[in-house]
């Protein structure tokens, strides 16, 4: 998959340089003395552990790409697709403008956007993982509440002692009977309804937790900032 995912890439400026690395090696081993050769053969060897790096590295570039798209569709189109909360920028297409060939100053506006980008994604990620735990409490805390056991045959006794009509049936006819009344009410619509109660939540969650977590590495920042202001 590296190789793939070089191959794909293979105007990009590294990947040319590397190219050319390899063809200056072959070349200048022809007539190479003994002791020429030795240092060659080392020269390739570091060559070679340059593109293993390259190559693990294109592995992690492409996960997080694949990554950075899922999260980011999975939000937009179906978790909040009104919410304000969006990606900043596409990683994989910034990181494309850092490897292709251009001037230095905007392949590192183009590092800048990749870096946001990469922050973004990684706040998102993690919001949306610890937002579903939490969903998931939340939505089966409401369930139980209204549909737990104890909760219906409560709720079924106290009616049936307000309507005096607790003599045509038992506690269990009449919890079973408000049991059918609570979910004719979402009739036909019940999992439309469990799955937006469950976004829903989702969303709340992982925009308040994406907010924290922006917020802390601002702080995290500014600190480092201070510390390195300090020290000059």
């Amino acid at each position: 998959m590296g190789k793939r995912f070089l191959a794909q890439r293979s105007a990009t400026a590294w990947h040319t340089r590397l190219i050319q690395a390899e063809e200056a090696l072959r070349r200048a081993r022809e007539g190479a003395t003994a002791e020429g050769l030795l240092a060659l053969d080392e020269a390739a060897g570091q060559l070679e552990r340059m593109k293993l790096d390259l190559f693990a590295a294109a592995e992690m570039a492409e996960t997080i790409t694949q990554l950075d798209s899922l999260v980011w569709n999975a939000w937009s189109k179906k978790i909040a697709p009104d919410s304000a909360l969006t990606r900043e920028g596409a990683f994989g297409q910034a990181l494309a403008r850092v490897l292709s060939e251009g001037e230095d100053e905007r392949r590192a506006k183009s590092l800048d956007e990749a870096e946001r980008a990469l922050a973004s994604t990684r706040r998102m990620t993690a919001a949306l993982i610890a937002a579903i735990a939490q969903a998931a409490e939340r939505y089966a805390s409401r369930h139980v509440m209204r549909f737990g056991v104890d909760t219906i045959e409560r709720v079924a006794t106290a009616e049936n002692g307000r309507t005096g009509a607790a003599r045509l049936g038992s506690t269990d006819a009449a919890a079973w009977r408000k049991y059918k009344e609570l979910m004719g009410e979402t009739a036909g619509a019940s999992e439309a309804n469990i799955e937006a109660e469950i976004l829903r939540a989702v969303a709340e969650f992982a925009e308040n937790l994406a907010g924290t977590f922006a917020s802390a590495e601002r702080d995290s920042l500014s600190a480092s900032q201070r510390e390195v202001g300090g020290g000059q």
